[in-house]
């Protein structure tokens, strides 16, 4: 039977900015301690490429829906563009004597409840932005006023807005499934790589353990010792002759 260092090694509750607190302090502690197996040192190498990982993901994440996020700006402009045509388009309806046509009053009081601030709504934050857009286009169809656009000629610009606007809710993460993974799934998922990473470095730390070599035992505490420390501090007992705490079962003992 074969056993993955997941099967057996638990760890304290670690959430995102504790998991990358942690590996720093196991990396510096494994610049001060006696030098590691060629396997402990490798497992470290590859815990340090997780947290890296896991490090991108949560830029990915804070900048998604965001200004700095390029599809998002991009998805904004393309709103901004479709909201001032049909604005523009309908303001000049608003203009126009009412003996020119008889939908004109029609056409200035939908003008009003669509922007009684003008565009300024598409200067708020992407997300309320995007809800003030929501709002309007559920006034149109709630009061059937999208027969009154395209019998006024706007058909065109208000299909436009509502794929600039789909198209905005999807690049926000409000909307839609995405062409791409979800930031907060990659996030999650990189998180568990990590502790999966954690895991196989404590064991193969575990593994250096000789009961009748003391210098060893007590290079694997000290490479461990920022993880016991935490498990304390998580009420998880620790076994202060090596590394029960880190390593259930005495895994890695001979």
């Amino acid at each position: 039977m074969r056993f993955a260092p997941q099967d057996f090694i638990q760890l304290p509750p670690l959430g995102e900015a504790r998991t990358l607190t942690l590996v720093d302090e196991l990396e510096a502690a494994h610049l001060v301690a006696r030098p590691a197996s060629a396997s402990a040192q490798g497992a470290l190498a590859r815990l340090l490429e997780s947290t890296s990982t896991l490090r991108r993901w949560m830029v990915a994440r804070e900048r998604s829906g965001s200004a700095a996020d390029p599809k998002a700006r991009a998805a904004d402009r393309a709103l901004d563009d479709a909201w001032g045509a049909f604005q523009s388009w309908l303001l000049g309806w608003t203009r126009l004597p009412e003996r020119a046509h008889a939908r004109v009053p029609d056409a200035r009081r939908l003008y009003a409840s669509l922007f009684p601030k003008g565009l300024q709504f598409l200067t708020l934050d992407f997300k309320d932005e995007w809800t003030e857009s929501q709002n309007r286009l559920d006034h149109i169809a709630t009061r059937g006023l999208d027969l009154l656009i395209d019998e006024l000629g706007g058909g065109p610009f208000l299909h436009t807005i509502a794929r600039a606007h789909r198209a905005y809710g999807d690049a926000l993460h409000i909307t839609g499934a995405g062409t791409t993974p979800e930031p907060d799934a990659m996030v999650r998922r990189a998180l568990e790589e990590t502790h999966m990473a954690l895991r196989d470095y404590v064991a193969q730390v575990a593994a250096m353990v000789r009961r009748d070599d003391p210098g060893l035992v007590g290079a694997a505490a000290s490479l461990l010792a920022p993880l016991t420390a935490l498990s304390r501090e998580a009420a998880y007992p620790a076994d202060d002759e090596t590394l029960a705490s880190a390593v259930p079962f005495g895994a890695g003992r001979r």
